[in-house]
């Protein structure tokens, strides 16, 4: 009964209770897969391919194996995007990374993403902002700011423009992300012809933790790709669009940040980036470009930062808003604003918060940040992998008319390669920094007294049942998903179906021992 049960389409049964769609707002406003592909190519080149490999070299230690690690990171990403890919296509909706935890695995888990979610956006707002300071102190009008108040001059801006909206954002990305692509290209058409072979010589020889470092601060990239689930109902016609926003963005993005990474590496010896750690990239630039071309390499990192922080608040602020949505976190953050239509109660969450801690962060390494972050993605991807495995099951119907479908076979080899995948690097980054995955882990343990908190205050202040709730789809996202079906479905299959739901009690088919 699992293929049927998940059909069911009254508002009673996929609220879960007595709380109807109608108490919030559905966001209306919609972008096009031009605009979504823009969005996710800056959110995930960002700071990162300028940024971190003259930090890694000088800081930690590592030589021409950075170049390496940043080839590795393509197979996280690559297992990331196919997951998303599947689940996305068959179940869009707004917060998507929430939605699929809480409904392909256990309400727990859902409730788990916003936990993690929140002081890890914070982290990567900080991440982003340092990265634009150092990068405009690289030009002499600028070099004289403190790096905090750098900080705070790019965070505020982008902040009060996401709150005025997506379509705005979207105008903005287009401008911005053509700068960075030219930027890049700037750096690796010359530079590939100024590589020197010799400085790819010593490779490994500062320890395998170094190197797990160096690969887990680098696939901060997968923090990007969640966009396109995450905005769901705001991308037009998503059933269709997320496998194609995914894919085009992949192989710009993943491309330029690989290509940036192994010219940087080659252009100049280790020495250099230790002399010249901060935006290191762009003093190398100065090796094979006039001074002009170097300064359009520094202001593509500029923007890397823009452009990540434009759309860094746009994904998780819907995942925030979805989870409100159940009241997983209080229905207060659910709310969009009567006029521009963006739920800004969530964004300010996420941001308030990040902008009190800049003046002790702003004294700190942009390594650690990319590796703390890196670290929940990958603890997201093996969350992501479980319900990947599970959506045949749990939502049959989803995945036979999903319009992008594995078949199964390779849907649970993808599974059990991302999970293993990301386990193998959270271990080899134990070597290193395993305090930090300690305080994660410690931090995730406390989660679950908190669920247990927040199920039974809503069941006693409201009656609310909110791992029922947190099991299915709302009605508006269910008829979402459906119109991507194939239109081969025959009208005997789709009766028997409306007669078989009736007799389910669970909308997606699990037991009660799954819903913690």
């Amino acid at each position: 009964m699992d293929a049927v049960a998940e059909n069911r389409r009254t508002v009673t049964t996929a609220r879960g209770d007595n709380m109807s769609d109608a108490e919030f707002n559905i966001i209306d406003e919609k972008i096009g897969l031009f605009g979504g592909t823009l969005l996710l190519v800056g959110n995930v080149i960002a700071m990162t391919a300028f940024l971190l490999p003259a930090h890694l070299i000088a800081d930690d230690g590592l030589g021409p194996e950075v170049a390496i690690a940043m080839l590795l990171v393509i197979l996280p990403v690559t297992f990331s995007i196919l997951s998303t890919l599947q689940i996305g296509g068959a179940m869009p909706a707004a917060g998507g990374s929430y939605v699929y935890g809480s409904r392909l695995i256990s309400p727990f888990f859902g409730f788990l993403l916003p936990w993690i979610v929140v002081p890890s956006i914070w982290l990567g707002q900080l991440y982003l902002a340092f990265g634009f300071a150092e990068f405009m102190r690289f030009f002499p009008t600028f070099d004289w700011i403190p790096m905090w108040a750098l900080m705070y001059a790019v965070m505020i801006p982008f902040i009060v423009l996401n709150v005025l909206g997506i379509r705005i954002v979207t105008q903005v990305q287009i401008v911005l992300v053509s700068i960075i692509i030219g930027g890049m290209l700037l750096f690796i058409v010359p530079g590939s012809f100024h590589i020197d072979t010799a400085n790819y010589s010593g490779m490994f020889q500062s320890g395998t933790g170094a190197f797990f470092l160096a690969i887990v601060s680098l696939s901060i990239a997968m923090h990007g790709f969640n966009l396109a689930t995450d905005l769901g109902e705001e991308l037009e016609d998503p059933v269709k669009n997320i496998p194609r926003v995914l894919g085009l963005s992949a192989v710009i993005s993943i491309g330029l940040m690989v290509l940036l990474v192994v010219v940087a590496v080659g252009v100049v010896p280790l020495e250099f980036y230790v002399e010249n750690r901060d935006a290191g990239v762009a003093y190398a630039a100065f090796e094979f470009l006039p001074s002009a071309g170097a300064y359009l390499v520094a202001a593509a990192a500029v923007v890397g930062a823009f452009t990540s922080l434009n759309t860094l608040y746009t994904a998780y602020s819907r995942q925030l808003m979805r989870a409100a949505r159940d009241e997983a976190i209080p229905l207060y953050f659910a709310k969009l604003h009567p006029e521009y239509q963006t739920p800004y109660r969530a964004i300010l969450l996420l941001a308030v918060p990040a902008l009190i801690m800049v003046p002790p962060i702003s004294q700190t390494t942009p390594v650690l940040m990319a590796a703390v972050l890196s670290i929940t993605s990958m603890i997201g991807a093996v969350v992501s992998a479980v319900a990947l495995w599970n959506l045949p099951k749990r939502f049959e119907r989803r995945y036979e008319y999903s319009i992008y479908k594995l078949p199964k076979p390779f849907l649970k080899f993808v599974a059990v390669a991302s999970a293993t995948v990301s386990l193998v690097f959270l271990a080899g980054v134990s070597l290193s920094i395993g305090w930090v995955l300690a305080i994660i882990f410690g931090w995730i343990v406390l989660a679950y007294p908190a669920y247990r908190y927040r199920v039974r205050s809503l069941r006693e202040k409201k009656d609310v049942d909110l791992r029922k709730r947190m099991k299915s789809l709302h009605d508006y996202e269910e008829e979402r998903a459906e119109s991507g079906s194939r239109a081969g479905r025959s009208e005997a299959d789709e009766t028997e179906t409306d007669s078989d739901t009736d007799a389910e009690t669970d909308a997606t088919g699990t037991s009660p021992a799954n819903e913690d």
